[in-house]
């Protein structure tokens, strides 16, 4: 479902620094011109936003929840290549270059996007200029940390990537009286299993023997983290351990 958004012009801007780039300078003309072009898209959970090789003509700027970005692989295993989170601009180069996007978007929350047609971002473009210097620099940026959270991660042992994902998709405990206590919910060891090209037996051996180092607990649809610091260090190690 699409609805026109709202009037007001501040509130994407003050979600991502992406976001924030991509409209920085605007005059008040320039800022309105582009909330003209904005809609709103819901998406539940585990909905898939766009698909790899498939046509992409439009841009989305995340709003609220989070969205897994990912490559199927022949053999029909999936590579997470990321988790954005709200104010990330996803398909900004398909778009740009009218090219099918050479990745996945799967809702992980209930997610909520601003969606731009790409016939109206070029006119949009035209009409500001400044615009089109800002998604320049956006698209040098977006290419650069492409290569540097993509590359590492590719060539981690699996443990070191099953850890690294666990810290992207935890958030804050409920009843979190740390700062660094944290979970995951609601996701199963297949869909894991699916975000780093392993099977489901392997992910439940290697939460086990997380749990067994204390890293984290695991109750039905939930993993507990209680120290995140402390899985980070043990992901580096299993990353150092590999070089």
């Amino acid at each position: 479902m699409n609805e026109r958004g709202q009037s007001h012009v501040s509130h994407p801007a003050a979600v991502s620094p992406k976001w924030d780039l991509t409209i920085r300078g605007l005059d008040e003309d320039g800022l309105k011109a582009v909330q003209a072009i904005l809609n709103t898209a819901r998406f539940e959970a585990r909905e898939v936003l766009f698909r790899e090789t498939e046509p992409s003509d439009r841009l989305f700027v995340i709003r609220e929840g989070r969205v897994r970005l990912y490559q199927t692989r022949e053999n029909g295993s999936e590579f997470t290549f990321g988790i954005c989170a709200s104010g990330t601009i996803l398909g900004l180069a398909a778009l740009v270059l009218n090219r099918p996007s050479v990745l996945s978007g799967q809702a992980i929350d209930k997610v909520t996007v601003s969606v731009i047609r790409r016939a109206d971002f070029f006119r949009c473009m035209q009409a500001v200029p400044k615009l089109q210097a800002n998604v320049l620099e956006l698209l040098a940026m977006l290419a650069l940390e492409s290569i540097e959270r993509s590359v590492p991660m590719a060539l981690d042992l699996a443990s070191a990537r099953l850890g690294s994902i666990l810290l992207r998709l935890a958030k804050p405990a409920a009843t979190n009286l740390e700062k660094s206590r944290c979970e995951v919910v609601g996701l199963s060891q297949e869909e894991l299993g699916k975000m780093i090209g392993a099977s489901r037996t392997w992910v439940g051996l290697t939460l086990g023997e997380f749990e067994r180092r204390g890293l984290l607990t695991k109750t039905r649809g939930r993993l507990t983290i209680p120290d995140a610091a402390l899985l980070a260090k043990a992901v580096a190690e299993l990353q150092n351990a590999d070089k």
